[in-house]
């Protein structure tokens, strides 16, 4: 294919002419894994928890420490030891460890449970002597030696002399109410796989188990290159123009794949501004999304541009929409070079741009579903792929699905496959959802 030498980073991928769905998507996706691959570090940050939600693990993450990291208490009330009756210990008494150590040895931990607050936890050092109980509170430290925690309304006082109250299960003697250490996870344990897109309960769940940060993948740089002197930002466009359909989906759509739009820029109509421009981009960024000027004709700048600057991995999709839509490699960064139709962009980006984002980000590309085709489908010369929705019988496309046309996507929930033979209803075929 014409283009000057691959860079390194992509010196193993293989270019593809009039390529097929699948093997376009998985060749953006290596693209972007070897990208990552080569950039100082393997393109790894370190965050804190507090930023980490949204973000990708890059490397297993262990627990530093079992979860719960000590024994505690799963209700109010007493912890004994043997089946009663006990004598209660109060903490600050010498009587309740086998050691003669008190329950409060740890002056500036100091709790009582009158006062609501977990027992001290100098207590997990204690052993409880047989016969022998004190007051604990939810979360509150179980002492060495607690064979069960009785709870306050189970529990009958006299004094120092505790017993199980008449009437009460003798189940409360089994071992009850006692959270162990290390019920949820043991120090050491693989706790989040690389791959794995935070949530807020990831971030939530590596606290608890004794982490302050996490390494991620480097969100990926991307800049759009909006062309097109016919495009107009605002207003009604007067007949022979047409509005931006881009700069407000292409940003939002490349944040749905882990990425982050830096730059939107709109080049001129101009060989010789244009490539000065996308070199400028390509510089600075992991992707560099143009958009318009990917067919054959004189007026069409970005395809030769293209041609000239990168390695062409793919050339033009065996696919409708989106058939001419380019795709390769420019030093030190990707290009994906959309058709100026709309739905025809947005296939093509949600296809090759989310593959090569997901890979960057050492996740995986989103997987087509399965799907029944709730409608006879007429075949064409190229796989086709329609927005469409899910009905009692089956997924139907949209109204308004042609390649200049945008209605059909805003009202679709999946892009449903229609091969080359077309489908019958209740044929299986797939869907790829979208990522909104």
């Amino acid at each position: 294919m014409p283009g000057p030498t691959p860079p390194a980073w992509s010196s193993g991928l293989e270019p593809l002419h009039h390529a097929a769905r699948d093997a376009a998507r998985a060749l953006a996706h290596r693209a972007g894994s070897a990208l990552a691959d080569s950039r100082p570090g393997g393109a790894v940050d370190v965050v804190p928890l507090d930023r980490a939600a949204g973000r990708t693990a890059a490397h297993d993450v262990r627990a530093a420490c079992p979860v719960p990291h000590y024994a505690s208490s799963a209700m109010d009330g007493y912890a004994v030891h043997g089946p009663g009756p006990w004598r209660v210990v109060a903490p600050g008494s010498r009587a309740g460890g086998s050691d003669g150590r008190r329950l409060d040895d740890h002056p500036t931990d100091r709790a009582t449970p009158s006062s609501g607050t977990p027992l001290p936890s100098a207590a997990s050092a204690v052993t409880l002597a047989p016969g022998t109980a004190v007051p604990v509170v939810t979360g509150g430290v179980i002492p060495d030696g607690t064979t069960t925690v009785i709870r306050e309304e189970f529990a009958t006082r006299r004094g120092d002399v505790l017993e199980l109250s008449q009437g009460s299960p003798r189940t409360e003697l089994a071992g009850r109410h006692i959270r162990p250490a290390g019920t949820e996870c043991a120090e050491g344990e693989t706790v989040v796989r690389a791959g794995t897109v935070l949530s807020p309960a990831h971030a939530a769940f590596l606290a608890v188990a004794g982490r302050d940060d996490v390494p991620v993948h480097t969100v990926p740089r991307v800049a759009v290159l909006l062309t097109g002197s016919e495009v107009r930002t605002s207003g009604l466009p007067a007949p022979g123009y047409v509005r931006d359909a881009f700069s407000m989906s292409l940003p939002p759509m490349v944040d749905a794949f882990g990425g982050r739009t830096v730059t939107v820029r709109r080049g001129p109509d101009d060989a010789a501004a244009l490539r000065s421009l996308f070199r400028e981009l390509s510089a600075e960024h992991d992707l560099v999304v143009t958009t318009g000027g990917t067919s054959r004709s004189r007026a069409d700048f970005v395809r030769p541009l293209v041609q000239d600057e990168c390695h062409v991995l793919v050339d033009q999709l065996d696919l409708m929409p989106g058939h001419p839509t380019l795709f390769g490699a420019a030093r030190d960064t990707a290009v994906l070079a959309l058709p100026g139709n709309p739905l025809g962009a947005m296939v093509a980006f949600l296809l090759l741009g989310g593959a090569f984002l997901t890979g960057h980000l050492g996740r995986d590309p989103q997987p087509f579903a399965p799907a029944i085709a709730g409608e006879d489908l007429a075949g064409a010369r190229s796989e086709r792929l329609l927005p469409a929705r899910r009905h009692e019988d089956g997924w139907v496309p949209c109204r308004a699905v042609g390649s200049n046309m945008v209605r059909g996507l805003a009202e679709a929930q999946g892009l449903l496959s229609v091969p080359r033979d077309g489908l019958v209803r209740g044929q299986e075929t797939v869907v790829l959802p979208l990522p909104w």
